[in-house]
């Protein structure tokens, strides 16, 4: 196996030379943006029962976080061909604005709709800021040293996504939940200003925009947003008398245009957003589903542990403290991956401990009951936690040392893209089985199901019992991930 070589504009051949100190600044920016966006994922987790409350419907519980799922799983993909096209740093500052823009409005709104498309905006700026931010760590450090850079960019990303809950019970309560969203603006903007100070211009070959839009595969794009959304439709549903329509034309509509995406990505588009041909290797398919099972795992207990928290009276705030455990186990998880694999180079023992930290967490969850005690929730949020920030690092990383340098941002698109639809349907999914259980249980009385009562804690088993399944296919598909040196960069196979 061929020793691993680097071929980037960007990176000096000759020698391994100390990080320059603009390149840290700018991808310390890009860590700023990252950390915002992750977090802006679970802002709601804290916020959904009291913006529903607000909105008189309980389906925003869902919508409010697949809606910035639905964004991010929608640009993600493009990001790696967009900044490859147009350049890292004027990509990430498009990221950025749209990231700023869609929080202001979140903020700022009125309607339940308008909310939602805000939500959505946000989502497509977050995404960019997060996917784009790897490839700037990517076009700068050296593959051989990068197991620590990406440890600690992995420790800011589910640091963010941890502390997501915290901030926004925090903000909710000290000022209300409208300022969790109008204060996260001017940092997003900062970050923004330092990408655009400190990464250097695109260093391609110069072309004009008519060439450049030539080059993006928008069939790819529109396919598969629009198989996403119509899939969520179907699955986010205000009560059963929706269900019949939904169901019956939304999701098989949904289905189909997947299909259709599938194959514009194979057959048609000439620089497809996610080349299929990718996954005929064992380590990037492996490692791309096993970040889909897990995300769907992770976003369905983020969004429905808060609701137990809460189920048993405590405030928005007092639940951010309580799931204080899984950023901080994220964080250890991610940077204590990265450094070992940096010192060893090998990573392969992780495909199995990290992965099985998450079933423990998911399974702690469905054994959980308003008599538990207190330090078990703890101790299962922060093996969740470290579980899945040590996965994200693993993953990465393997998957780099997969492809060639050339290959690298369209495999990370293809991780993320994963991620992210993971996110989205394993949250929707989860949505869909607790509102099942709370209108079946709500028939069987005669009365609405309420927080505090054992019909509303039987709904949330079921999320939970879902979320086990995944966390146990995710265990599955990380068996398949080959355990590379980090010395070596490709796989025999092709």
């Amino acid at each position: 196996m061929p020793e691993a070589f680097e071929h980037s504009p960007l990176l000096r051949q000759h020698s391994d030379p100390p990080v320059a100190p603009a390149v840290v600044a700018a991808i310390v920016s890009t860590w700023i943006a990252t950390f915002l966006a992750a977090a802006d994922s679970t802002i709601t987790s804290t916020l959904s029962a009291t913006i529903a409350h607000e909105f008189n419907s309980l389906a925003l519980v869902s919508w409010l976080g697949s809606g910035y799922l639905i964004g991010l799983t929608a640009t993600q993909p493009l990001s790696g061909k967009l900044s490859d096209i147009f350049g890292r740093r004027a990509s990430f500052c498009v990221a950025s604005a749209m990231f700023t823009v869609g929080n202001l409005i979140c903020g700022s709104s009125r309607s339940k709709f308008v909310l939602i498309l805000a939500r959505v905006l946000t989502g497509i700026g977050g995404g960019g800021c997060i996917s784009i931010a790897t490839f700037i760590a990517s076009d700068n450090i050296p593959l051989h040293r990068r197991g620590i850079w990406q440890g600690v960019g992995a420790v800011v990303y589910t640091t963010g996504m941890g502390l997501g809950a915290v901030i926004g019970g925090a903000v909710n309560d000290a000022f209300g939940w409208r300022w969790a969203f109008t204060g996260i603006a001017p940092i997003s903007l900062l970050a923004a200003i330092g990408v655009a100070t400190f990464v250097p211009d695109h260093p391609g070959k110069k072309q004009s925009l008519g060439e450049m839009l030539q080059r993006v595969d928008f069939a790819g794009s529109i396919t598969l947003v629009s198989s996403l959304v119509l899939l969520l439709l179907g699955l986010n549903h205000e009560g059963p008398k929706s269900e019949g329509v939904l169901y019956m034309v939304a999701i098989p509509l949904g289905l189909m245009i997947l299909g259709g995406f599938l194959f514009i990505e194979y057959r048609w588009a000439k620089e497809p957003i996610i080349p299929l041909s990718l996954f005929r290797r064992q380590t990037v398919a492996a490692s791309c589903l096993t970040a889909w099972f897990m995300s769907m795992s992770f976003y369905a207990l983020t969004f429905y542990v808060p609701l137990y928290l809460q189920m048993l009276g405590y405030s928005t705030s007092e639940t951010g403290l309580r799931l204080l455990p899984d950023s901080i186990g994220a964080g250890v998880g991610s940077f204590l991956v990265g450094f070992v694999i940096r010192v060893s180079g090998q990573y392969g023992v992780f495909r199995y401990t990290m992965t099985l930290l998450l079933v423990i967490a998911a399974l702690g969850f469905t054994l959980i009951s308003t008599s538990t005690q207190w330090i078990l929730p703890e101790l299962y949020l922060f093996s969740k936690g470290f579980g899945m920030g040590g996965a994200l690092t693993m993953l990465i990383l393997a998957l780099l040392h997969a492809v060639p340098h050339e290959k690298h941002a369209t495999a990370t698109s293809a991780l993320y893209a994963f991620r992210s639809t993971g996110s989205t349907l394993g949250l929707s999914l989860a949505s869909a089985i607790f509102n099942r259980g709370i209108n079946q249980a709500s028939v069987e009385k005669g009365a609405t199901c309420i927080g505090g009562e054992k019909c509303y804690l039987d709904a949330l088993h079921k999320a939970f019992q879902f979320a086990l399944v995944l966390a146990c296919l995710g265990f599955i598909t990380a068996l398949f991930v080959r355990n590379h040196s980090t010395t070596h960069q490709e796989e025999d196979t092709d």
